[in-house]
């Protein structure tokens, strides 16, 4: 079953335990439900609530297979990273800028889209995101494969010469014969955000460095309840919204109650008393709002001249008037056509007849010749009438769209139709001598005359129609005192107060759901947080190797802007908080506890994790600890770890930890080459080997350097020896790295395998000949000798030789 049909399964059964009332489960669900259903059953409408569910869907299981990259980042012409997909372990490791982390990066891109590191990198770092020597071949391919799947699932993102960012790839996405354009149509998105199987040093170091509201969001999701907890912060909202609707109505209560109390007016007194209860009688207020003289015939008459529309500005009419006299000056320039349109007709008619049947006398007057000259004349006086024609045509129209802009002004509007009775007979005199002014133009007046009238009219009848409405609503500031002014507001809160009643029902019900989810939302934080905490704690003690800080936990606490990660700790028996106490490498070690089980949570589809190097800033014992927390996981999960750290491949080899580990190389000209890494000492022995077989090499020549390669096998073999046993007994890694060090000759480093002391080297041959017989003793004696030692007649059999003592050894 799904984590969300298991959450409403959870509610149902709480709802039923509490015996919850039927309306506040209602407001519980359609919280759930969201915004849309909350409000609905808010309203009292329908809503499409959640129900029990019997059905299970089965989860599947998504590994990777292999890491296409091409022209990206550190890697330049096409190279593959094969990896089985099932669980297991698997080591990509390489020097820094051999390329090796952008195999990770380009799985972090695939699947999500960007990048977190590029994200908190400055801009020369993003802007590097192309390969310099193959920048052409920009694109990466990820294999995944379902758990049981014949078909592969491709992600592909492949980049154009001219893009620039790496977000302008273009995206694909494919499983069997369906094929996407991201990642969201195989419903990814949100497990990639509560699961993140990819862990990169920047990602820990975010615990590090983050607030403490940050490590709480990114450990939030995989508890997998935020259905819940988003139905809480959705009540919350609604809550805060009628909430202050509801207190926006009461502080103007007393605010309006406040004022009409200096108010010496029956109404006014009235009114404040009906204020003075914090529930007023809002029908009363209505009753008294009513006995108001709003509907007075004469306050009305004065109240539509305040509103009376706005004239023109003077700046437009002066415009209208210079738009009429400049078209009528346009008019007046343009030539007169009137004969000449006749004349461009008989032209026309001529140079017709001209183009039809050539030269020759014309057939009019019979006394000129038609002729090209002629022709050519004649089309150039055309070109000059009919351009008069044009011109005449164009200040025609300029002069009617100026007579239609006159037309146009919006003086009508601002007219008063009529004056109450008691309007200033003063103001009402110089309103009609200006009104009667404005329309006295007649109708066939010239454009100058008319421009000149408007110029000269408009300013008086703008001036008066001005004070006509200053009279009106000093009048209307008169007659509507302060208990006018007063009443107008107390009508405002009054409709507001109608509206709020609505809401208190639906606030407390609102109160009432979010006091159910309280209790429910910490049941369910600390059950779904307890096998993450557990994890968490089982992986610390791997790591904490010689740390003095005990957890005692983990705990999400508090909400809102207060929200954190809490990690309770002991050192040395004392209480403290973990993250205040630790060294840069213990909280490297605690980011890898905390983010771990998030990755590899039961719930997650993907059987993957991806990290990217985790050994930062950790000392040896630790770097134990954390190769057995990776072999541990690998037993159900697929763990592929990128480092360029030596320590962790040999924790991996000492411990005997199975793993596939894969070296990478950077060659010349971003030339990637991935070869699987075997254990040094049988890497030396195979070299050894080869060299001793090579014919065509003079044996002269190829002697030295198999005894090197022997002898290096011998001294990393009896290196790996005296590692394992002291630190099996309990010595600490540094103090057993200080011993090998000081052990700089091949026998002080075979005494140390044998005898556990490096200063036994006399007793090495007498052991090696009693235990083994002389040959090993004789191998031995030949590495120890070097390269310039004694004579080797036959390099095959001492690397025969070798190879049988190596074996020996334990």
């Amino acid at each position: 079953m799904s984590t969300k049909h298991v959450l409403v399964e959870h509610l149902f059964d709480r709802l039923a335990e509490l015996d919850t009332p039927d309306q506040t489960r209602q407001v519980v669900l359609g919280a759930y439900a969201g915004e849309q259903q909350l409000r609905a059953v808010l309203d009292g409408e329908p809503a499409d609530l959640p129900e029990r569910e019997n059905h299970t869907v089965e989860q599947r299981h998504l590994y990777l297979e292999q890491i296409t990259v091409a022209g990206f980042r550190g890697i330049g012409p096409k190279t593959t990273l094969q990896l089985p997909p099932q669980p297991g372990l698997t080591l990509v490791i390489g020097r820094n800028g051999s390329g090796k982390s952008s195999f990770a990066e380009a799985v972090e891109l695939s699947l999500t889209g960007d990048s977190k590191r590029w994200a908190e990198n400055n801009k020369i770092f993003r802007d590097g995101w192309r390969n310099l020597h193959s920048p052409a071949q920009a694109a990466i391919e990820l294999t995944t494969r379902y758990d049981g799947d014949p078909n592969p699932v491709l992600l592909r993102r492949r980049w154009r010469d001219e893009d620039t960012e790496p977000g302008q790839a273009v995206a694909e996405v494919k499983h069997g014969e369906n094929t996407y354009d991201n990642v969201d149509a195989l419903g990814w998105r949100q497990p990639l955000e509560a699961y993140r199987p990819l862990l990169t040093a920047n990602d820990l170091g975010r615990l590090i460095s983050s607030r403490p509201s940050d490590l709480f969001d990114a450990l939030a999701p995989l508890l997998a309840i935020e259905p819940v907890t988003n139905a809480e912060a959705l009540l919350k909202i609604v809550r805060r919204e009628l909430d202050q609707q509801l207190k926006a109505v009461s502080d103007r209560r007393k605010q309006l109650r406040q004022a009409l109390g200096g108010v010496d007016d029956d109404r006014a007194r009235a009114a404040a008393k009906l204020l003075a209860s914090t529930r007023p009688n809002l029908d009363a207020v209505d009753k008294l709002l009513a006995g108001a003289d709003d509907t007075d015939p004469e306050s009305a008459a004065y109240r539509s001249l305040t509103t009376l529309p706005d004239p023109p500005s003077a700046v437009d009419v002066t415009a209208v008037a210079q738009g009429l006299v400049e078209a009528a000056r346009r008019l007046r320039d343009a030539p007169d056509t009137t004969a000449a349109e006749g004349l461009a007709r008989l032209l026309e008619a001529a140079t017709d007849h001209y183009d039809a049947h050539g030269g020759g006398p014309c057939p009019v007057c019979a006394g000129g010749e038609l002729d090209l000259r002629w022709r050519t004349e004649t089309e150039a006086q055309l070109e000059r009438l009919r351009s008069d024609a044009t011109a005449r045509r164009a200040a025609t129209q300029a002069l009617s769209a100026a007579r239609r802009a006159i037309q146009a002004l919006p003086v009508g509007p601002a007219l008063p139709t009529a004056l109450p009775d008691d309007f200033p007979a003063e103001l009402r005199e110089r309103l009609h001598a200006a009104r009667t002014a404005w329309s006295g133009l007649p109708a066939d007046a010239d454009p100058d005359t008319v421009a000149a009238h408007l110029t000269g009219n408009f300013a008086p009848l703008a001036s008066i129609l001005a004070e006509v409405r200053e009279a009106a609503a000093a009048w209307l500031q008169n007659r509507h005192d302060q208990w006018r002014d007063l009443a107008a507001q107390l009508q405002h809160w009054h409709t507001d107060a109608r509206a709020a009643q609505i809401h208190e029902a639906p606030l407390a019900r609102v109160k009432e759901a979010i006091d159910w989810y309280r209790p429910v939302i910490e049941t369910l934080r600390a059950e779904q947080l307890a096998p993450f905490a557990a994890r968490s704690q089982q992986i610390w003690e791997e790591l904490r190797q010689e740390s003095n800080v005990e957890l005692a936990g983990m705990k999400l606490d508090g909400a809102s802007t207060r929200r954190r990660v809490a990690f309770p700790a002991t050192v040395d028996g004392t209480s403290t908080s973990a993250m205040s106490v630790m060294s840069q490498g213990e909280m490297q070690a605690l980011g890898l506890a905390v983010f771990l089980p998030r990755a590899s949570a039961d719930a997650s589809p993907f059987r993957f994790l991806v990290i990217d190097d985790p050994v930062q800033s950790m000392d040896p014992a630790k770097v134990d600890g954390l190769a057995r927390v990776f072999a541990d996981l690998a037993a159900t999960r697929q763990v592929v770890v990128f480092t360029h750290d030596d320590r962790l491949p040999e924790a991996i080899r000492r411990l005997e930890i199975d793993a596939t580990i894969w070296e990478v190389t950077r060659r010349e000209n971003s030339n990637v080459e991935i070869r699987k890494n075997i254990d040094p000492v049988k890497r030396y022995l195979d070299d050894a080997k080869a060299l001793a077989k090579t014919d065509d090499m003079p044996v002269a020549v190829r002697t030295p350097v198999v005894v090197t390669c022997c002898r290096s096998a011998l001294e990393a073999h009896c290196q790996q020896i005296v590692r394992a046993r002291r630190i099996s007994r309990g010595e600490k890694h540094r103090d057993v790295d200080a011993l090998l060090a000081g052990a700089r000759t091949t026998m002080q480093v075979t005494a140390l395998a044998l005898f556990d002391d490096a200063g036994a080297g006399g007793q090495v041959f007498s052991k090696l000949v009693g235990a083994h017989g002389p040959w090993a003793a004789d191998a031995v004696r030949v590495c120890k000798e070097g390269a310039h030692g004694a004579t080797v007649t036959d390099p095959e059999q001492l690397v025969t030789d070798m190879t049988r003592l190596v074996a020996r050894l334990k």
